[in-house]
């Protein structure tokens, strides 16, 4: 009896899950389950580059004098500054250097230059209208998100039909847990425009080829300028245009490709008018800007493609690579590719008869290219995903519901039954435990994150020129102003890191004035050996992101950088740093990363002649302590 009613009990359930997979206010309820899944990101705050670009919002004089000298723009504050500048708020690269936001290892030919108006825009009446109101500004991030869910749930049954499979790819779209970063960020905002911007493209594009509307064409070409002006990624918008050409469009080739050329034509303008307006990005490894760098990308676009779509498929984050050991990257990179290429195996036999299936694939491939502009990061996958859960919910579909149409041989229904179980755990209850789990760890990472961002707890900062010796993250110097801007506390003079701390190395005094640096490891941007996955890894992303030495000698203000020793591949292994004034000047607030206690502590300068070792991460927590050693 208890197994006929747990029985009774599961097909009751399933019946339901149906009913409301195919409910006419679907699209609705699932807006408004946004919304709740959401709520926690109002009390989030202002962090990392929300704090930059709040800086570049308000005018010179709501801010600390010494703001200036960190190479934000001069003309904060101004409408026309805050659209041509806010992405990423700093424009003048050689203050950014003097003062140490950037680290003295940055290529001088570096260049930030990011053009969202239409995001910037909706920033700058955040500020004349709330400006003191960071949870308004997530709202507008949730309203945005809601609407994505809405309109994604539309379009699905639009190209599905009105079965329970679009309503299964809806809700997934939902669940995914690679959402919820960009929009828990304010500054993240312009990605979830350019989605929501690009589903109303590609809805009046389709309504467009339907009904021959020049009304929708012209729609279709305004919603791809906004997506684009509200974000790069939106050239990921493109990926419907063209999939529903190859796939979906009737006629010729010839015949199909000309309904691509008004997306095509709105693309160029608007890269013409980009590159007007900014200079865009160049010496970042992990931006490449395809027009700038062309060689560049084409060496990285097949791996980061390769993850992105696995850890879409999977649902295994794509940042857990970051965390990988450097030397075992390429399989890392391997194992995500077997991971998408096993499910495309698996449902090779459904798309050889259904189309709608290939069209998502098609999507889900070509929406890759352009998040493979910078590093596989989860929080651009949402164009990704959208075609992802299109082709996941259209074979869980035809599995389940024309069985007769696939393969009946165990040797297909075993695997397909596999990936399908495997599939719906990853991405309902997995996904669920993902966002629960994301919640509290930030807790605890926002807990800590003022600690960091204000380079420990010391007082004793106003006007003192910061000297880091091993800061893991350059990134931490990079905030620290803003963040001090923010809570209204005084700026140091200057902030800067000698070299990253992921290695062990010796610091010896030559004179009353100069250190010098020597790596135990290859090059200073080496990291000990932590084994084969270790979140310490991670860290150095932020470090190595933004360049790596092409000089042997630079002159950030008050400092002489000059590179003694390279290893094989040209990175600096021993670097001497030659101060205006004496190490034991007053001026100077000397400190160093703790990696035993995880904490900033005093650095006292050795004597003359004198050298002291510092140990960088170890897999033990005792890092031991400091040795000196006399000449």
């Amino acid at each position: 009896m208890e197994t006929i009613k747990t029985n009774g009990t599961g097909i009751w359930m399933l019946n339901f899950l149906k009913r409301f997979l195919v409910h006419r206010y679907l699209p609705t309820l699932l807006a408004i389950g946004a919304v709740l899944a959401m709520l926690p990101a109002l009390k989030t705050g202002l962090v990392a580059d929300d704090l930059v670009q709040r800086a570049v919002e308000l005018k010179p004089d709501q801010l600390p004098a010494r703001m200036q000298d960190t190479g934000m723009p001069q003309n904060s504050g101004r409408l026309g500054t805050v659209l041509h500048d806010l992405f990423p708020g700093i424009t003048r690269m050689a203050q950014a250097k003097d003062y140490g936001v950037l680290p003295w290892w940055a290529p001088d030919d570096l260049s930030l230059g990011l053009w969202r108006p239409l995001t910037a825009f909706t920033h700058w009446l955040d500020y004349r209208l709330f400006p003191d109101s960071p949870a308004l500004m997530h709202a507008e991030n949730i309203a945005c998100f809601a609407a994505i869910v809405f309109l994604a749930a539309v379009i699905y049954r639009r190209q599905m039909g009105a079965g329970w499979a679009a309503g299964l790819a809806a809700l997934l779209f939902l669940l995914d847990g690679n959402t919820y970063f960009p929009v828990l960020f304010v500054a993240n905002r312009g990605f979830m425009l350019s989605l929501f911007c690009g589903l109303l493209c590609f809805h009046e594009h389709v309504q467009w080829r339907a009904s021959k509307s020049r009304s929708a064409l012209a729609l279709s070409a305004l919603f791809l300028a906004l997506s684009l002006f509200a974000n790069e990624g939106g050239a990921s918008t493109l990926a419907f245009i063209l999939a529903y050409a190859l796939v979906l469009e009737s006629g010729s080739l010839g015949r199909r490709a000309l309904t691509v050329i008004p997306s095509i034509l709105v693309t160029i303008l608007w890269r013409a008018v980009y590159q007007h307006f900014t200079s865009g990005v160049a010496g970042v490894g992990g931006y490449i800007d395809p027009a700038n760098e062309p060689l560049q990308f084409a060496h990285a676009f097949v791996p980061r493609t390769i993850v992105l779509l696995g850890a879409q498929i999977s649902n295994i984050a794509p940042e857990l690579l970051l965390a990988v050991k450097p030397s075992l990257q390429l399989a890392a990179t391997a194992f995500y590719g077997v991971l998408f290429i096993a499910a495309l195996i698996v449902f090779l036999p459904w798309l050889r008869r259904d189309k709608v299936a290939v069209f998502w694939l098609a999507v889900m491939v070509l929406a890759a290219i352009p998040a493979a502009t910078v590093l596989p990061l989860s929080k651009n996958l949402g164009f990704v995903a959208f075609g992802a859960y299109g082709l996941v919910a259209s074979f869980i579909s035809g599995l389940a519901s024309r069985p007769r149409q696939l393969p009946g041989r165990w040797h297909h229904q075993i695997p397909a039954w596999t990936v399908c179980v495997l599939l719906l755990l990853a991405h309902i209850p997995g996904a669920i435990a993902g966002r629960i789990l994301t919640v509290v760890a930030l807790q605890d990472v926002f807990k800590k994150l003022p600690y960091f961002l204000n380079v420990g707890q010391s007082s004793d900062m106003e006007g003192k020129n910061i000297v880091v010796l091993n800061d893991p993250c350059a990134l931490t110097l990079a905030y620290m102003p803003f963040y001090k801007a923010y809570h209204h506390l005084p700026l140091p003079r200057s902030a800067r890191t000698l070299v990253p701390g992921g290695a062990d190395f010796d610091v010896r005094r030559t004179d009353d004035k100069t250190l010098v640096i020597q790596s135990r490891a290859s090059n200073i941007f080496s990291w000990n050996d932590l084994g084969p996955v270790h979140p310490h890894y991670a860290i150095s992303v932020g470090t190595t992101a933004i360049g790596v030495p092409q000089c042997q000698r630079c002159s950030p203000d008050g400092l002489t950088v000059e590179v003694l020793e390279s290893d094989a591949s040209g990175l600096a292994s021993r670097v001497a740093f030659r101060f205006v004034k004496p190490l034991e000047s007053a001026d100077f607030l000397w400190l160093q990363w703790d990696w035993s206690s995880g904490s900033f502590k005093p650095f006292q300068p050795p004597a003359v002649g004198q050298s002291v070792t510092l140990l960088g991460p170890a897999l033990t927590t005792d890092t031991g302590p400091k040795k000196y050693q006399s000449e």
